[in-house]
């Protein structure tokens, strides 16, 4: 059997994935002994065959879950076999299940995608937007035990936008305080990263203003209060990808509203932001953006400590755009 799990929202289509496998274990294998993953992004032709060619142990079958492969280096030299593999199956669940995992949207025109999405498994988990937001929140909280009232819910997708991984990371937070009553407003407000979220705000317009002085302390002052230093690119990194995003819509001449549905944010988010807009050319934001992927990669590969990592990019930021 055939599964096929892709799309931005990463969070839903890893939820999906995991259901999958405890299920499998629950009706198929409880030892877990014939649950294989396998890195998708290195996967090797011999890595495939070994992985699908054999029998499973004190089992009729296996489950193989290939993660990423449509970001493998290789995959031109390896997908004909892979569809070859794939055409020989019946896609029975008599058959050894295999569960193809892709963070993000893969290349739509290649065999492989047009083979995969044709399975009856096969779906695609696009980013959520709108009221889906909100939504989303309020059956999370109560699938764990919880309740929210939609006025909160809204605040909450307001102040952390469609990141789900971090969502629901808040969810837990909120519910660990709010154990035998339903979640408010307020608590969103008290208990998330609503202060956060405005001084990364702040910190933003310290940036377009080339203030060095101004935005140095604020990077401090979050350290301080316990926030890693991954966490805060993370946040920063968010707050440049929307003004991106509304720096690309503004040039239409559509209103805050209809610039809030075309880039699945909340007209909060939106109305919060324009004042900001003006204080960059789209230039200036793809440049920045870059050099956040940049940091990215140097915090996790250089010896270099993070924070100086993030004083350096603050320090190039207000000193050459």
């Amino acid at each position: 059997m055939i599964f096929f799990l892709y799309g931005d929202d990463d969070f839903r289509s890893a939820e999906k994935m995991r259901q999958i496998r405890d299920k499998f274990r629950e009706q198929v294998d409880k030892s877990g002994f014939n649950i294989v993953t396998l890195d998708g992004e290195n996967l090797t032709l011999e890595q495939f065959n070994e992985a699908t060619g054999q029998m499973g142990f004190l089992s009729t079958k296996r489950l193989i879950v290939i993660k990423n492969i449509f970001t493998n280096k290789k995959l031109a030299d390896l997908k004909e076999l892979v569809i070859a593999y794939l055409n020989r199956q019946k896609d029975t669940a008599e058959e050894n299940f295999i569960l193809f995992w892709q963070s993000g949207s893969p290349d739509k025109r290649t065999g492989l995608f047009k083979k995969l999405s044709g399975y009856k498994y096969a779906q695609e988990f696009p980013a959520l937007t709108g009221s889906q937001l909100p939504a989303w929140i309020i059956k999370t909280v109560k699938d764990r035990g919880g309740d929210i009232t939609a006025a909160a819910a809204e605040s909450l997708s307001a102040n952390i936008g469609t990141d789900l991984w971090q969502l629901s990371n808040e969810i837990n937070k909120l519910l660990a305080n709010k154990k035998d009553s339903t979640i408010t407003p307020t608590d969103v407000r008290e208990l998330t990263v609503e202060n956060i979220d405005d001084n990364i705000f702040a910190l933003t317009d310290a940036l377009a203003a080339r203030d060095t002085k101004k935005a140095l302390p604020l990077l401090e002052r979050q350290l301080q209060q316990g926030m890693n230093e991954q966490y805060l690119l993370t946040m920063i990194a968010r707050q440049f990808r929307i003004l991106l995003q509304l720096k690309s819509l503004a040039d239409q001449n559509i209103s805050p509203a209809q610039m809030a549905k075309a880039a699945g944010l909340h007209p909060f988010v939106v109305k919060k932001t324009m004042p900001l807009i003006g204080r960059y050319s789209l230039s200036q934001l793809k440049k920045i953006f870059q050099s956040l992927h940049e940091l990215d990669v140097n915090m996790k590969s250089l010896a270099l400590e993070p924070k100086i990592l993030l004083d350096l990019f603050i320090v190039k930021n207000t000193t050459t755009l």
